[in-house]
């Protein structure tokens, strides 16, 4: 039986890094063993989409990890992506070029960055995205001007501010919430131990930030997708309403099946697919 309008399958991918042609290679591999049609894909940040070095200079990070990737192809339509892809920013982007657009825009065929905060609606599903990491020292100072790229340091742009939170806060309500970074106080009891001594998460305490979990609970989403640790793990969040957000947090691409995410959309809600499976990186 055909899938009715309303019931659909979508993808939520990890970190790429620049990875596009693994990505796609990867969902299409997905698409095929699954004979299972993908309506769009929504991904969590680090996207990069690097179209040349210019744009490469302007990303924060260490130089050993400054790699050009597969973005040019798709931005120059030698390649191009076969779903909408729709994402947000993380703390490595081109922030020479995206904070261009930071209310968002297309920027290639099929790929559509969401800004520093930002709604769209594929297929009717109501996704709200807020880029960025949390960063104490920068969170209520305004975004740097692109003026000001190479006089002061890439992590300036990487941060969300107050104000990314409030205009967050004032959007009443999602069905999917993307953030790069995950919301605070999601580790369930018996998993604590596996985030101890972590690069990025010494402790179970130390995972996650506050205004990532503060915008989940005021728009209650379904699904709230993140990235950022490279690690995957599923918890949930129970509102004061009655209501649970599912938190799927998602590895990077060049780690595999635990970078992805399909998701089944109905009349009644959203469900992960675990039946169907993630075919392994061929």
């Amino acid at each position: 039986m055909a899938p009715r309008p309303d019931d659909f399958y979508f993808a939520a991918v990890g970190d790429v890094h620049g990875r596009m042609n693994r990505m796609v290679s990867f969902l299409q591999s997905w698409t095929k063993n699954a004979h299972r049609e993908l309506a769009f894909v929504l991904q969590v940040g680090d996207f990069e989409p690097h179209r040349d070095d210019a744009d490469l200079a302007t990303m924060a990070a260490p130089a050993r990890y400054k790699h050009l990737g597969d973005f040019g192809d798709y931005h120059q339509n030698r390649r191009r992506f076969p779903w909408p892809v729709y994402f947000i920013g993380g703390n490595h982007e081109p922030h020479g070029h995206l904070d261009a657009t930071p209310e968002g825009a297309l920027i290639a065929t099929n790929c559509r960055y969401v800004g520093r905060v930002g709604v769209v609606d594929p297929r009717g599903l109501r996704v709200v995205g807020v880029s960025g990491i949390h960063d104490e020292g920068g969170f209520q100072k305004p975004h740097p001007p692109l003026s000001l790229l190479g006089s002061v340091s890439p992590k300036d742009f990487t941060c969300f501010n107050e104000e990314d939170i409030d205009r967050a806060l004032g959007l009443e309500r999602a069905d999917v919430l993307l953030v790069h970074d995950w919301p605070s106080g999601i580790i369930a009891t018996e998993d604590r131990e596996d985030f101890a001594h972590q690069r990025r998460s010494p402790s179970a305490e130390a995972v996650g930030n506050d205004y990532a979990r503060l915008v989940a609970e005021a728009l209650q989403p379904s699904l709230v997708l993140c990235g950022h640790l490279h690690k995957r793990y599923r918890g949930t969040l129970a509102h004061a309403s009655g209501r649970v957000s599912q938190v799927c947090c998602l590895a990077s691409v060049e780690q595999g099946a635990d970078a992805f995410a399909v998701f089944h959309a109905t009349p009644t809600g959203l469900q992960e697919v675990t039946a169907l499976g993630v075919p392994e990186q061929g």
